[in-house]
């Protein structure tokens, strides 16, 4: 899943990439076309004549609206679209768990009753009888190793 995502994430930086050089291309190639004219407020607007004060507010615009898009809008769909969703998933739940609540106090006695027949009708397992543990065969363990030995056994040379 997590590479699903990566992808998806990859593709989408992919697709804004592509739509900034397509809105470069339509105002910077179009720009020079005959017939072609960006106006506001009435004046014909061209990017290569835009002096300082207007390019440093054209970049302030962007950086905002890309704060916006970037902030605003996740947030409005969090809260406009997944809280109400998740309010309602959880009335759904609540009106589930009553409902299992209802059946459960109406059906109390047939369950009980059910429970006691379980209980008497069930096969037992059956435990199969414990063998006494065996005695060990061969030496101890204490004699056959060559490690340090126990003050109280006796040197084997004398």
């Amino acid at each position: 899943m997590k590479t699903l995502f990566k992808a998806l994430l990859i593709f989408g930086f992919v697709l804004v990439g592509v739509a900034t050089l397509l809105g470069w291309g339509a105002v910077h190639l179009l720009g020079d076309v005959p017939g072609v004219h960006l106006t506001i407020d009435g004046d014909d607007v061209i990017g290569t004549s835009l002096d300082l004060a207007d390019a440093f507010g054209a970049g302030l615009g962007l950086i905002i609206a890309i704060g916006v898009m970037c902030l605003i809008v996740p947030l409005l769909l969090l809260l406009g679209l997944g809280l109400p969703l998740l309010i309602i998933g959880a009335l759904v739940l609540a009106g589930l768990a009553a409902l299992v609540g209802v059946g459960a106090i109406v059906g109390s006695p047939l369950i009980l009753i059910g429970l006691v027949v379980w209980l008497l009708v069930r096969d037992k397992p059956r435990k199969a009888p414990m063998a006494p543990p065996a005695a060990p065969v061969g030496p101890a363990a204490s004699h056959v190793s060559n490690g340090p030995r126990a003050p109280t056994e006796p040197p084997l040379h004398a």
